[in-house]
C-alpha cells in the first residue's frame, strides 16, 4: 500500500480500500473516477507493463484489447460514458473457455488465446452514471469520486509536506516500515506453524525445533516492540500533522463549493489536478511568518483569495455573487455559526399547504411573508418564538422599518437586531423585504470574507498565467484574446462554417469555441477532440479554452 502513494493513489482511508478492491476484487473494476485520482493511478501503476490506453471511439480499440488479452499486458478504457460496448462482454465477465490446454476468450468473431495475466481496467468521469443494469453483475463497479474527509487527508498530506516536509518523509518512512515488520511478523508466525505441524516424534526431544521455535519466539517478540514504538511514533506524528488541518479543512471546502456549482451550470466543472495546482500555489506564495498560527492563516487568507479568482475565470458574472454567497455559507456552516435548517429556510421559505391560523395583524404584510414569519417563529422558537406576536403589538414600528428604501442597512425593531447572529438577520428580512435580499447578502459576504469578495476580479491573461502557470484555466473570456492580439498567442475557432478544422491548432495559447453552427453536429467532433486534449503535453503552450455555455457539451470534454 505504500508502493500504491508513491504510484499517485491518495492515502485517504477512502482510497486505500478501493485500491485494494481495484486490484484484488475477482471481477475487472469499473472506476467511477469524476476527479481522475484512479486514472492517473492505473496509468502510473501499470505503465512499466506496456499498458493499453484506449476509448471505445477509438477506431483500433478491439486490435489493442486482442494484443493485450493474448500477451498478458494491461489495458485500461479510459472516458467510458454509459454505454459499453457489448463486444467486450465476453472479456469482461472473464468468459474463459479451455479446450485441448489452450485458454482462449471470443471477442467479436475471434478466438483469443488468453494470457492470465491480462488485466482490464474502466474509467468514467460521469459522477452519476447510468449504466445498465447487468453492467454491476460483470464488473467491480468502484466510486472514487472524492469525499470532503478523503480530500482533507490528501490536501493534509499535501500541507504537511510543503511546511514540514521532514515530518511527512518520517510519517512515510514509518509507514514503509511498519508494512514491512507487518509482513515479518506475519512470516515468522507463519513458520512457525509449518514448524509445528511437520515435526514428528515427541517435540520435546526435538532439540532443533525448540531452537527454531526460540529463535522464531525471540524475533516475534523484536518485531511487535517495534509495531508498538512505530504506533507509539505514529500518534505523536499525527498529533503535529493535526496542527496544519485548518488549512486542509478550508481547501476541501473550497473544492467543494467549486463543484457544486455545476449544479447552477453544467459547465461549471473543475477537475480535482487543476485545484490541487491552485492549492500549492498558494501553499507557495502566502506570506512567511515565524508563527505557525500566523503562517497558517496567511495560507488559508490567500487560498481562499485564490481559489475565488480562479473560480470566477469559469463562471458568469451573474453567478459570481451566488459563488461568493456559497463560499462563506459553507465556512460559516463549518464553523457551527449557520444551521442546515436556518439555511433550508433561507432558500424555500415557508412551502406548504395549509395556511396558518395565526391572523396577520397589517395589510401590508403579503400572505407569503407572514406565512414566513409563522414558520420562522415556529421552527426557531428561541429566537423567534414571540415575533408574531411582537409584530402584532408594534406593527407602526414594524411598518415604519418596511417603507424605508433601504431597510437592511437599519437596525429591526424592538431590539432584534441585537438578538440575532448575522445570518438570522437575513432570514428575518427574507420575510419582509425579499427585494433587499440581494443587497443584502452582498452585506453579509462583506461582513464575512471582505469587500474583495463582492468584487469580481479583472480577468487578464497575464494574472492568470501568473496564478497558475501550469494550469488550463476552465474559461476565459474573449477579451483576453483582444488584450493579446500583439503577442505570439492566437485565437482560433473549432468551428467554421460546417467544417472542424481545430486538431491542427492545439500549439495555440488560447482556442476559442464559439457555437456558430447546430451543436447537435458537433458533439462527435468533441468526443474526438476531447480525446486529443487529453494527449496534450502538460508542458504544451495550448493554456487554455473559451467555451460558451450549452448543455450539449459533455462533461468529459469540459474536464479534459
Amino acid at each position: 500500500m505504500t508502493g500504491w502513494n508513491s504510484e499517485g493513489l491518495p492515502p485517504d482511508e477512502l482510497s486505500v480500500q478501493n485500491g485494494i478492491l481495484t486490484t484484488r476484487a475477482s471481477r475487472f473494476p469499473l472506476c467511477i473516477d469524476p476527479q481522475e485520482q484512479a486514472l492517473f493511478w492505473i496509468k502510473k501503476r501499470e505503465h512499466p507493463h506496456n499498458l493499453k490506453i484506449v476509448t471505445f471511439n477509438d477506431a483500433d480499440f478491439l486490435k489493442q484489447l486482442e494484443i493485450a488479452i493474448k500477451y498478458g499486458f494491461p489495458v485500461l478504457f479510459q472516458d467510458v460514458d454509459n454505454y459499453i460496448d457489448p463486444v467486450i462482454e465476453n472479456v469482461l465477465e472473464k468468459n474463459i473457455k479451455t479446450q485441448g490446454g489452450r485458454s482462449f476468450v471470443i471477442l467479436g468473431d475471434k478466438e483469443v488465446d488468453y494470457d492470465p495475466k491480462f488485466r482490464m481496467y474502466l474509467t468514467t468521469k460521469i459522477a452519476n452514471p447510468s449504466f445498465n443494469p447487468a453492467v454491476y453483475a460483470k464488473a467491480t463497479v468502484i466510486n472514487y469520486t472524492v469525499t470532503v474527509s478523503g480530500l482533507e487527508d490528501q490536501l493534509l498530506s499535501v500541507v504537511v509536506r510543503n511546511e514540514r516536509y521532514d515530518l511527512e518523509e518520517q510519517r512515510e518512512t514509518l509507514i514503509a516500515e511498519t508494512s514491512v515488520n507487518k509482513n515479518l511478523l506475519k512470516d515468522l508466525e507463519d513458520s512457525l506453524l509449518r514448524e509445528l505441524s511437520t515435526s514428528t516424534g515427541n517435540m520435546l526431544d526435538n532439540v532443533e525445533l525448540i531452537q527454531t521455535l526460540e529463535n522464531t519466539k525471540t524475533k516475534a517478540t523484536e518485531v511487535s516492540s517495534k509495531l508498538e514504538l512505530a504506533m507509539s511514533t505514529a500518534k505523536d506524528i499525527d498529533l503535529l500533522r493535526d496542527g496544519y488541518r485548518s488549512v486542509a479543512k478550508r481547501g476541501a471546502i473550497l473544492f467543494f463549493v467549486l463543484s457544486d456549482m455545476a449544479v447552477v451550470n453544467s459547465m461549471y466543472q473543475y477537475a480535482l489536478s487543476a485545484y490541487l495546482g491552485v492549492f500549492t500555489y498558494s501553499l507557495r506564495k502566502a506570506l512567511p511568518d515565524t508563527s505557525q498560527g500566523k503562517r497558517l492563516s496567511n495560507i488559508i487568507n490567500t487560498l481562499t483569495a485564490n481559489v475565488y479568482e480562479y473560480g470566477c475565470t469559469g463562471i458568469f458574472e451573474k453567478h459570481k455573487l451566488l459563488f461568493s454567497f456559497q463560499i462563506t455559507m459553507k465556512l460559516e456552516q463549518s464553523r457551527g455559526k449557520v444551521s442546515q435548517p436556518e439555511l433550508d429556510f433561507f432558500i424555500k421559505g415557508a412551502i406548504t399547504l395549509e395556511k396558518t391560523s395565526v391572523p396577520c395583524p397589517a395589510k401590508w404584510i403579503t400572505a407569503q411573508g407572514w406565512e414566513d414569519i409563522v414558520k420562522l417563529s415556529t421552527d426557531f422558537k428561541e429566537t423567534f418564538g414571540n415575533l408574531p406576536g411582537n409584530i402584532s403589538s408594534n406593527v407602526s414600528e414594524w411598518k415604519k422599518w418596511y417603507d424605508l428604501d433601504m431597510p437592511e442597512s437599519v437596525d429591526f425593531p424592538s431590539g432584534y437586531s441585537e438578538k440575532l447572529a448575522t445570518f438570522q438577520i437575513l432570514l428575518l428580512l427574507r420575510c419582509f423585504r425579499v427585494d433587499r435580499v440581494y443587497r443584502a447578502i452582498s452585506n453579509y459576504i462583506t461582513l464575512i470574507l471582505g469587500e474583495s469578495y463582492i468584487t469580481p476580479p479583472v480577468i487578464r491573461k497575464e494574472n492568470i498565467d501568473t496564478l497558475f502557470p501550469s494550469l488550463p484555466p476552465r474559461s476565459l473570456s474573449k477579451h483576453v484574446c483582444d488584450q493579446d492580439k500583439d503577442s505570439h498567442s492566437s485565437c482560433v475557432s473549432l468551428v467554421t462554417g460546417s467544417s472542424v478544422y481545430s486538431l491542427g491548432a492545439l500549439s495555440c495559447d488560447i482556442v476559442n469555441y464559439s457555437p456558430r453552427t447546430k451543436i447537435g453536429a458537433f458533439i462527435s467532433p468533441l468526443q474526438v477532440f476531447s480525446q486529443s486534449l487529453d494527449n496534450i503535453p502538460e508542458q504544451s503552450d495550448c493554456s487554455s479554452l473559451d467555451k460558451h455555455s450549452t448543455p450539449y457539451i459533455p462533461v468529459v470534454f469540459i474536464l479534459s
